[in-house]
């Protein structure tokens, strides 16, 4: 059981920290940046910022990958679902950050084609 709750509180301090990360940057792409991009520097700018918003997710679903490996890995040594349902609600943040980072690389590479 102490392990199992030293894995938990492992996992709640890596996700605070990922989300201060996210929190914490000036990337996010604003409706007022994209109304007054005209110039290829205001859409490579754009682009720039949706990278690195892709990077971040990259890095949280890596993240998340690790914690639900750890869930999984306590949830075989401990009794009851709880390491188990931990584990799959990380795997569905995997997927879902990974989403995000696909989606975020195609609207820079969107924001790159309005440049040319």
């Amino acid at each position: 059981m102490k392990r199992f709750i030293t894995l938990l509180s492992a996992g709640a301090v890596a996700l605070m920290l990922s989300n201060s990360v996210v929190a914490g940057t000036d990337s996010t792409v604003t409706a007022a940046q994209i109304q007054a991009a005209k110039t290829p520097a205001d859409h490579e700018a754009i682009a720039v910022a949706y990278d690195k918003e892709a990077a971040r997710f990259d890095a949280m679903a890596k993240d998340h990958a690790s914690m639900a490996k750890s869930y999984k890995a306590a949830a075989t040594t401990q009794k009851g679902m709880g390491g188990a349902a931990m584990g799959m609600h990380c795997e569905k943040l995997v997927e879902t950050y990974k989403k995000a980072a696909e989606e975020n690389r195609q609207m820079a590479a969107e924001h790159r084609k309005m440049k040319m």
